[in-house]
């Protein structure tokens, strides 16, 4: 695991400007740095070293000096292709993960990303015809940044702030701001800036000649699909699970998991207790608050597993840890999972340097309530303004709950197809509380656009068409990218075996009855659980991995949340329309939880004073 940055054409970074750019992410690899520097190119890493340790220094090169290479994550199948490579007639000079690739390329040119099985973000240069390959992996677990320069220059890195130094000229994407307010991360292709993008998930970038391009070599196939008895694809399951995670335990550095106590985590932490010599070293963590404390449920799965474990209770300083965090975020997020993700990770770090995690259950085999909501509220689309008014008589009268009504209530509004109910769903402030909010130069529909047209794109199943726009954008654009930036902001690299090319393409390809039965989500995957731990452990309701967010910003962090989002900096900036601001504050802070709209805007107002 580790960060990398470069550059490629006139302009490319000296060795000086090179090391202070790995300087700006050497959290992600504080074992060791490397550079290769030559007439226009520049390669550099800092390394997190875990297998291969002795082996593994980059950047790597071949035996002629004509390929150099730098990368960042772990090639979870590098073993077998070294065997296929020496069966080949190829020999690999040492034991590392870079030889192989750098011999693979030699011999299959760029199609040999098809044989990967990894997270990864690959940088080649091929010296024969001055050219640069950015290679990244097909779920995006790893990022790759870029911006080009009028020159012909291109810069990559593994994080925006590495990106800084060589763009003095950025300027603000002006539309980012309605996209986080709406959605709470700006998606692939996009930063913060209209200077810098990404390399998406599942794709590779060609440059030569001071032009590049960007190819796709592998998208979920959701055509394909299975025709067999559900005890079959159960056992199936199981395998291809229990596979991902052996392949995982690679390590040569302390690893342990990351325990929630829910079926996901459940399900990798078993398989690591029956494939480990050793006990499993497990990490919970809660806080006080019980509604946001698995830890106790946690403890028993790990007492069943026969875990070391381990556990923290928090209570923390809500104010000062976000400002924290803020730091380590350079583009706007305001998905507030990453506070609960951060704290986790520097728990665990204290011991362990590889987690393994349960990331990409629901999103793979069906997980979210949504997918069960979504359908029913649109099916239900001419009744839903009664609804609306019956829910906002009887809240009036019984319900206690008015966090529950409010959400629902957002919901119960006829909305035109499928896609707008989805966007809808998922967004976290609606567009007329954006209309609002947001001074009229900063309003934008742009993403919301592109949310809808993409959901509608193909012939697919309403159930197929939900997964698929999570995997497209809310995996990558929320979840692996808040993975990503707390674990390495930690040093630690975290591994999700639920992931693995082999375990996603079967689970796209069972059909929705295996995965939805009845009001069960996941139901091939809590199988799986409930065949490694007693049912009682883990059949409960999803809580998620939050924090007490409405009572924080009412109490500890009011005086901040007040201050930075009506003084004369936030005023002045004119991103928002402060009149509205002061009223959703006043609201919040008399008992109506507007939470899920101040914290975005705290997190964008952060975010810009750090590093605009």
């Amino acid at each position: 695991m580790c960060g990398i940055a470069g550059g490629i054409g006139p302009s490319a970074p000296s060795k000086l400007v090179l090391d202070n750019q790995l300087d700006s992410i050497k959290h992600r690899g504080p074992d060791d740095q490397g550079t290769y520097v030559n007439q226009g190119i520049a390669l550099g890493m800092c390394r997190l070293a875990i297998v291969e340790i002795a082996a593994g220094k980059q950047p790597a090169s071949d035996e002629r000096e004509s390929i150099h290479l730098v990368f960042n994550g772990e090639i979870y199948n590098y073993r077998e292709l070294r065997q296929e490579l020496e069966l080949n007639g190829i020999h690999c000079r040492d034991s590392s993960e870079s030889e192989v690739i750098i011999n693979l390329y030699l011999k299959y040119g760029t199609s040999f990303i098809n044989k990967l099985n990894g997270m990864f973000a690959i940088a080649i240069n091929d010296s024969r015809d001055n050219s640069l390959h950015l290679i990244r992996d097909r779920m995006g677990k790893k990022p790759i940044w870029i911006t080009q320069i009028k020159d012909g220059t291109l810069f990559f890195a593994s994080e925006v702030r590495a990106l800084l130094p060589v763009r003095p000229d950025r300027t603000l994407r002006t539309e980012m701001v309605a996209e986080v307010m709406q959605y709470g991360y700006i998606n692939s292709p996009n930063s913060a800036f209209n200077e810098i993008s990404q390399v998406p998930p599942g794709s590779y970038l060609t440059w030569r000649d001071g032009t590049y391009q960007i190819a796709k070599y592998w998208e979920p196939d959701f055509d394909t699909k299975v025709s067999i008895s559900y005890e079959e694809a159960l056992s199936v399951t199981k395998e291809l699970i229990e596979k991902a995670v052996d392949r995982r335990l690679i390590s040569e550095r302390p690893l342990g998991s990351f325990l929630s106590g829910g079926y996901d985590s459940t399900v990798v932490t078993a398989y690591m207790a029956k494939l480990m010599s050793e006990k499993v070293q497990t990490y919970s963590i809660g806080f006080h608050s019980a509604q946001f404390n698995e830890a106790h449920h946690a403890k028993q799965v790990a007492n069943y597993l026969g875990t070391n474990h381990h556990e923290e209770i928090l209570n923390p300083d809500p104010a000062l840890l976000v400002e924290t965090i803020s730091k380590v975020l350079d583009q706007p997020f305001a998905d507030s999972s990453i506070v609960p993700t951060y704290l986790l990770a520097k728990f665990a770090r204290e011991n362990l340097i590889v987690a393994l995690g349960g990331d990409g259950g629901d999103e793979v085999f069906g997980g979210y309530d949504r997918y069960l909501a979504t359908p029913a509220l649109q099916m239900a689309n001419p009744v839903l303004g009664l609804a609306r008014s019956s829910l906002n008589f009887l809240g009036k009268q019984s319900f206690g709950n008015k966090r529950k009504i409010n959400r629902v209530g957002s919901q119960l509004s006829p909305k035109t197809s499928l896609a707008h109910r989805y966007s809808s769903i998922l967004s976290l402030t609606q567009p007329h509380e954006l209309s609002a909010l947001l001074s009229k130069e900063f309003l934008s529909s742009r993403a919301q656009q592109n949310s809808i047209s993409n959901f509608e794109i193909g012939e697919y199943s309403a159930f197929d068409r939900m997964i698929r726009s999570d995997l497209q954008s809310y995996l990558p654009g929320d979840l692996l990218v808040k993975v990503d930036i707390a674990t390495m902001a930690n040093s630690l690299e975290l591994r999700s075996p639920l992931l693995d090319v082999s375990v996603v393409e079967w689970g796209l390809s069972l059909p929705r009855k295996y995965k939805i039965k009845g009001f069960e989500t996941k139901h091939i995957l809590k199988d799986v659980a409930r065949s490694l731990v007693p049912a009682n452990l883990i059949d409960r309701p999803k809580m998620g991995f939050g924090i007490p967010r409405a009572e924080w910003l009412r109490t500890e962090m009011k005086e901040m949340v007040t201050d930075l989002l009506t003084d004369r900096e936030a005023t002045e900036r004119g991103w928002f329309n402060q009149n509205e601001v002061k009223k959703t504050l006043d609201l919040h802070m008399n008992g109506t939880d507007k939470d899920q709209i101040l914290w975005p805007i705290l997190m964008l107002e952060l975010w810009a004073r750090n590093w605009l």
